[in-house]
């Protein structure tokens, strides 16, 4: 059952405002005349830019949300490896080799971890994207493993990532990836959908 999540919340309030504000007049005019609609591009681009760095800052809030969760438990008891399945899969997504000595004391085990979340902290910090990789990454140090990250979702942010990509690096004029303000807000309202379905969450 879907978890309220404030994040969650604040994207789909982001969402719809820069919807209202950049595209769904936009829309209507495509709508009512789809033969002569000239879109506005500059509105589009800005668009798809804020859009995508609405989704960036939600997958990061939801990471850092995780790390800070662990850390917490770590502080609070001693059964907090039961309750951390994934550092696991955030250690390989790290690239960070499981400790060689003395594999069964507690208290290395516990600075390793605590490394391997100071590095996770550097990478959500030093995150620049939506894209695979990114989302990969971002999903472990969430809380998801391996066999949980959604391929599906990935691959439409890496198109996302990629389009945004096309829009930032060079004059809207020579943009091959926009589309019409109808398609746009389909994108970018899917992958909320899309996202809110992964974490499982809700406004």
């Amino acid at each position: 059952m879907p978890v309220p999540c404030p994040h969650f919340r604040l994207l789909q309030q982001r969402v719809d405002e820069l919807s209202r504000k950049f595209v769904d007049d936009q829309v209507q005019v495509e709508l009512a005349n789809p033969a002569t609609f000239e879109p506005d591009l500059d509105r589009l681009a800005a668009y798809r830019l804020l859009v995508h760095a609405e989704i960036e800052d939600f997958l990061e809030s939801r990471a850092k949300d995780n790390i800070a969760a662990i850390e917490a438990r770590m502080a609070a008891g001693p059964t907090w490896m039961r309750q951390s399945p994934e550092l696991l899969a955030l250690a390989i997504g790290l690239k960070r080799g499981l400790p060689q000595d003395d594999v069964l004391d507690l208290t290395r085990c516990s600075t390793f971890v605590s490394e391997l979340l100071a590095s996770a902290r550097g990478a959500i910090s030093d995150n620049n994207g939506v894209k695979s990789q990114s989302f990969a990454l971002l999903s472990l140090c969430a809380g998801k493993t391996l066999d949980e990250i959604d391929g599906i979702l990935s691959a439409s942010l890496n198109s996302y990532g990629k389009n945004r990509g096309d829009v930032a690096h060079k004059s809207v004029t020579h943009s091959t990836s926009l589309q019409a303000p109808s398609a746009e807000v389909g994108t970018a309202r899917a992958l909320v959908s899309q996202i809110a379905i992964y974490f499982d969450v809700c406004p």
